[in-house]
């Protein structure tokens, strides 16, 4: 998945830039008599597949609207999910760490820029007993629910996910 990710975001870069490069070509009705087409053809340079996909490429870190009650980073994936809480847990391409957000307050919170499953994310439901947290798709449908106490499943994934109620 990561994999696929990266190739996609180096495929839309060399668009933007040959994109940005072709924008800037004066736009000519002929070439002159004294010229050849091939003369004013713009000249592309293309990176090779073999580049790394980090080359040139901008990594964006995941937020959350409204703000959470607090956000950390830790390194090995292990944290801990105050009591009354749904602590959820996406990997941070900008840090290489994992980034928390604490949720408290009744909310619908909006994610940007998460992805990942696996080890790349997860939850935790530490809220009341019997309070349930919804995740929802992209067009409102739930695709999860999970009822105080909770722990994500093993095949969590951040990627169908666009919106959490906590409550």
């Amino acid at each position: 998945m990561q994999l696929r990710r990266r190739l996609a975001a180096l495929v839309a870069g060399v668009g933007l830039a040959v994109g940005g490069l072709l924008a800037t070509v004066p736009a000519q009705a002929a070439a002159p008599a004294d010229r050849s087409v091939s003369d004013t053809a713009a000249t592309v340079t293309v990176v090779p597949a073999d580049t790394p996909a980090e080359v040139g490429v901008r990594a964006t870190a995941p937020t959350i609207s409204p703000a959470a009650e607090r956000v950390r980073y830790v390194t090995d994936g292990t944290y801990s999910c105050p009591t009354g809480r749904l602590c959820a847990r996406v990997w941070d391409p900008t840090r290489g760490k994992y980034k928390v957000f604490d949720l408290y307050r009744c909310n619908t919170y909006s994610l940007s820029y998460w992805s990942g499953g696996g080890d790349g994310g997860g939850f935790k439901n530490s809220q009341t007993n019997g309070t349930v947290a919804r995740f929802y798709n992209s067009s409102g449908g739930v695709v999860h629910s999970s009822t105080a106490p909770a722990i994500a499943p093993s095949w969590w994934n951040w990627d169908p996910i666009w919106k959490i109620k906590n409550c």
